[in-house]
């Protein structure tokens, strides 16, 4: 009985004291904050993709390559209105700043997976203003990028931010035949 009492001791509080490296689509990884979506789509195809990113102005530098499709993205912004949140409901990072970083998309079985990594902001804080961009890790985690803050861990904060990156990603479908 004391060899499982101990044990428990012993247990208990790692099982407590766990610590959330993940929210929805983003994650740390090598404490870095990362975006990484999967959307399904059978028809998805690097042309496809690569034709809809190439309208977006906030994406540049677009390569496709035998398995991947890469570019690079610069102050994309967050239209929180779109998502039916008001100013209120957003924090002041998100009204007013502009995310940038590089994106590599892979293409597989009528599905692909988007990564956001290296991603910097810059905009209001409301302790500070971000005038040069910095990484978004530094401001969403904590101990060092091992674990995600409780802060940004909301829907109308990283919940927020992934619907924004989410509707610049995806692919649109068109219905031609009306």
């Amino acid at each position: 009985m004391k060899f499982i009492l101990a044990h428990l001791l012993v247990i208990i509080p790692v099982f407590g004291f766990s610590q959330t490296t993940e929210y929805e689509d983003f994650k740390l990884q090598d404490q870095e904050i990362i975006y990484q979506a999967v959307f399904q789509n059978e028809n998805v195809t690097y042309a496809k993709l690569e034709e809809q990113y190439k309208k977006n102005k906030q994406f540049s530098n677009i390569k496709i390559s035998a398995n991947e499709i890469t570019f690079n993205v610069n102050d994309l912004t967050v239209d929180y209105l779109k998502f039916q949140f008001s100013q209120v409901q957003t924090p002041l990072i998100l009204q007013t700043g502009k995310f940038s970083g590089q994106v590599a998309v892979a293409i597989r079985d009528g599905r692909y997976r988007v990564t956001f990594s290296k991603i910097m902001v810059t905009g209001e804080i409301g302790y500070k203003s971000i005038k040069e961009k910095e990484p978004l890790t530094g401001l969403c985690s904590k101990n060092n990028g091992t674990q995600l803050s409780q802060d940004w861990m909301k829907p109308n904060t990283l919940g927020l931010l992934g619907k924004a990156f989410a509707d610049n990603f995806e692919l649109k479908v068109t219905d031609d035949d009306w």
